[in-house]
């Protein structure tokens, strides 16, 4: 039967999974997992062939986010984890951060352009200014995707 702190953990693992959940677990995931599947820090020393003070290091390290990925894989593998590391866009898809960052570009080229057209006296309605945006967005796809970081 899962005590408390190991379902909750697991709830807690399956919202990051999900993207449901992007903040750090205060205690960090080592400390939390180890007590939540009930590992003593000599249960994990012993298992990694360290000390126990070299233990509570590695959970102090990664609660100042200074453990390395390496260490993190060798405590993952001690209590018989994967650790999963990965980037993922702050909201949606990598296509959506993509397609409003293109968008974005666009905007500011146009932006540009509509102080140059001021300056001229020329303005664009509202259907010639989304037929522009629209151009701008088709033309800055067909460059390279490093156009769009600078």
């Amino acid at each position: 039967m899962k005590n408390l702190s190991l379902h909750q953990l697991d709830d807690q693992i399956h919202a990051f999974v999900n993207g449901q959940r992007q903040e750090r677990i205060p205690t960090g995931w080592i400390h939390a997992t180890r007590t939540s599947i009930g590992m003593t820090l000599q249960q994990l020393a012993s298992r990694l062939g360290l000390s126990v003070p070299a233990v509570k290091k590695f959970e102090q390290r990664e609660q100042s986010e200074a453990i390395s990925l390496a260490s993190l894989r060798k405590v993952a593998a001690a209590m018989d984890m994967d650790l999963v590391y990965y980037l993922k866009p702050k909201s949606g898809t990598l296509e959506a951060m993509m397609d409003a960052r293109i968008e974005q570009k666009a905007l500011e080229l146009m932006q540009v352009s509509n102080q140059a057209m001021l300056l001229e006296n020329q303005i664009l309605d509202n259907h010639n200014r989304a037929r522009e945006l629209k151009r701008l967005i088709s033309e800055i796809r067909q460059q390279k995707l490093s156009s769009l970081w600078e």
